[in-house]
């Protein structure tokens, strides 16, 4: 399942770290219900729900008009209430919203500022079994980033004690810092970078004391907020992060284990869960400018798998095919679409991608998909082309979501349709060329003067983050 939501202008939508902007109701009549926080554009963050199967989502719920165009966090605590927190747009303080649950609403509480002494940024948040709800976050003072936690024991409507009061320092004070915060069974983790240049982890027991000597994880490489933390019933604390290659370590509760190298060209937003004893991590990667691949890794063997991709939907097509209609022939340039090679995509007989009326290209997938990211080396001139699906009897023409593409652009990112529950119920597979695939045809229904000659073609978007629930 795939569903838009919403559209944004926000320049981090989700956030700069991958919080927990997706969270669930776990018990109660409305258990299952599904609520997306989501910055729609600069200052104003919004929350939409639905219930299982998650196709059909609310209005929005304005939440805050006053956030500065950043990261925020979220968490939900075992009643179905969302606690909010931001860095204010006028203030840059740290502040903080409760989003009550009554009868499958949420209904939009006071603003509570939790520090007012500087600007803070970059928070990320949690909640205790009992109730007690933390937040870690970055103090700026005098242009130096300080990582500081702090707690509420009476549902977030007073922190420490009081405004003034930043909480606990964790850290010395960096060009740059962010931090995520987990609870684990009987522990909470602070895992934060420094200086662009270390990665740090911190613990404290639930039960109280204080925190721990802070312990480098890794020393190597580029660090900034592409990195994650997840706890399991057990204890167990696995982080991922990007210092130039995704990797990966773990700690038991008294050694930290070797690092392992999931992904060597690296990866941005990962994102990590347990299930069982079992880390997986999920995360962005690049395949070409502009095109990003979901890709997946777990360790249910004694080593991490190698990556693939999880929504096998978006990615490079299973089977890229041109018709030239003079001399009747098709010609398979799969691999072609595939490459950084410029110009290599055009049939044998024209030398280019599509020229004369009835000449077209076919896109095809064992899985329905819905975008195409398209890379010319020629543009094409003059002429037009048209879009069809198989419906079982006849190709059946549409108009892409994204309007009618004539190959008239050196790099085009079309969209088919707004989502996947937006595409036709009736779109078959069938066979061309003797291969059977979910197709989509372009056909040239008037002739270039310049015809297109093509560099890439595949169905991967521009993804900018990603966010999973946990």
């Amino acid at each position: 399942m795939q569903k838009k939501i919403t559209e944004t202008t926000a320049q981090f939508a989700l956030g700069q770290a991958p919080g927990k902007k997706l969270v669930k109701v776990s018990s109660g009549e409305y258990a299952g219900r599904m609520a997306a926080l989501i910055q729609t554009a600069a200052g104003t963050i919004k929350l939409y729900y639905a219930d299982a199967p998650y196709t059909s989502w609310s209005g929005p719920i304005t939440v805050a008009t006053d956030a500065i165009d950043d990261s925020f966090a979220a968490a939900i605590d075992g009643t179905g209430n969302i606690h909010v927190v931001y860095s204010e747009t006028s203030t840059e303080f740290l502040v903080t919203k409760k989003l009550s649950f009554s009868a499958g609403i949420w209904s939009v509480g006071s603003k509570v500022t939790i520090f007012n002494g500087n600007p803070s940024y970059f928070p990320t948040l949690a909640i205790e079994p009992g109730g007690r709800i933390w937040v870690c976050y970055t103090r700026i003072n005098a242009s130096l980033y300080y990582i500081y936690v702090k707690s509420s024991d009476d549902a977030g409507t007073t922190w420490g004690s009081g405004q003034a009061d930043p909480g606990t320092a964790l850290s010395n004070g960096f060009t740059v810092a962010f931090s995520k915060l987990v609870i684990g069974p009987n522990e909470l983790y602070v895992i934060y970078t420094a200086q662009g240049t270390d990665l740090y982890f911190t613990k404290r027991a639930v039960s109280g004391g204080s925190w721990s000597s802070s312990v480098i994880i890794s020393s190597t490489g580029n660090f900034d907020h592409h990195f994650d933390v997840a706890v399991n019933s057990e204890g167990l604390v696995g982080v991922v992060f990007d210092n130039d290659q995704l990797r990966f370590r773990e700690f038991d509760g008294i050694n930290w284990s070797a690092v392992a190298t999931l992904d060597s060209s690296g990866g941005t937003f990962p994102q990590i869960d347990y299930f069982g004893n079992v880390p997986v991590v999920v995360y962005l990667h690049q395949f070409a400018s502009g095109q990003i691949e979901l890709m997946q890794t777990n360790k249910q063997t004694g080593e991490f798998s190698a990556p693939v991709i999880l929504d096998t939907r978006a990615k490079q097509f299973d089977n890229v095919t041109l018709y030239d209609s003079v001399s009747n022939s098709y010609a398979d340039l799969t691999s072609q679409s595939a490459s950084a090679t410029t110009a290599d995509i055009l049939h044998p007989s024209t030398s280019a991608l599509v020229n004369a009326v009835g000449d077209s290209i076919f896109l095809g997938m064992t899985e329905k998909f819905r975008y195409i990211r398209c890379l010319l080396s020629t543009v094409g001139v003059g002429g037009s082309v048209n879009y069809s699906y198989w419906d079982g009897n006849v190709w059946k023409a549409f108009v892409p979501e994204g309007g009618n593409f004539n190959l008239n652009s050196t790099d085009k990112q079309l969209l088919l349709w707004t989502d996947f529950e937006s595409q036709p119920s009736d779109w078959q597979q069938n066979p061309v060329d003797g291969v059977i695939n979910f197709w989509v045809r372009i056909k040239v229904d008037t002739a270039y003067s310049t015809a297109p000659v093509g560099s890439q073609i595949t169905a991967l978007a521009d993804i900018l983050a990603i966010t999973v629930r946990r």
